[in-house]
């Protein structure tokens, strides 16, 4: 399955850099008030669509900008670039993610960031890798030496209770926190260790499908901000670490978010 996915989601991000940085106002358009959606987004998850059916006939699809074959047995989860409105305003940190559901969960998924050229693999028991060189989580054990990342899709969709609470409690209590506005690439950079933790709210399954078993077969830890073993699906709440810090991630955002009420 490497050599097909590989090679497809390259295919889709070469198809993204056409569009970056030359996007024109009648391309881009407002899924909501908060969200938008390009002309890139919607090429880019076509030519997966397609390419994906053409190698893996059997499974089914779950993209962002639209979702067929939900029930089969096998899906892919795709989001054709995650961090769109960075995209939108040149900004190279977005991403092509691309996840293998199956009734044991995600088995498999890949995330390739095309302006730098990198691409992330992970397989369920199989580790994980950058470039084909295996990667794996930081070793920081101190939160003041720990360098974490965050988003704020909450504040954006005006959903409450937001992160600026969590932020601010966490943020003086560690080395310091970014902000990258893809959280496919956030949980890939705590898989190779240049984050030490991330954590965010209201996201949907497509943004961390494949980055957080990216983090797991790196080695680390990804919950939701009650310490399940994943992603709460109805919050969007995750948190990631590497591993030694999680229980630490978890009590500062639990602090964080009894300081906002």
């Amino acid at each position: 399955m490497y050599r097909d996915l590989s090679e497809i989601i390259r295919e889709a991000g070469a198809l993204s850099l056409r569009y970056f940085g030359g996007l024109y106002a009648e391309d881009i358009q407002h899924k909501s008030e908060a969200d938008l959606v390009t002309a890139a987004d919607n090429a880019v998850e076509a030519l997966l669509r397609n390419k994906l059916h053409e190698a893996f006939p059997d499974f089914g699809f779950v993209g962002e900008e639209s979702v067929t074959d939900e029930q089969q047995e096998r899906s892919f989860i795709v989001d054709p670039i995650d961090g769109t409105t960075g995209f939108v305003h040149g900004i190279p940190f977005y991403a092509v993610s691309v996840a293998v559901k199956t009734a044991s969960g995600v088995t498999a998924g890949a995330v390739y960031v095309p302006p730098f050229d990198d691409l992330y693999y992970a397989e369920k028991g199989g580790g994980a890798w950058k470039n084909g060189e295996a990667i794996t989580v930081s070793r920081t054990e101190t939160l003041t030496n720990a360098l974490g990342a965050t988003g704020f899709a909450c504040v954006r969709d005006r959903k409450e209770p937001n992160n600026l609470p969590v932020f601010c409690h966490i943020l003086p209590r560690i080395r310091g926190i970014r902000r990258l506005g893809s959280a496919a690439i956030d949980l890939c950079f705590v898989a190779e260790g240049r984050f030490d933790m991330y954590w965010e709210m209201n996201l949907n399954s497509w943004d961390v499908a494949a980055g957080s078993l990216m983090v797991t077969e790196a080695g680390g830890s990804v919950t939701d901000f009650n310490g399940g073993d994943r992603m709460d699906e109805a919050s969007g709440q995750i948190a990631a670490s590497n591993g030694v810090l999680h229980g630490s991630l978890l009590e500062m955002i639990r602090e964080g978010q009894q300081s906002g009420k």
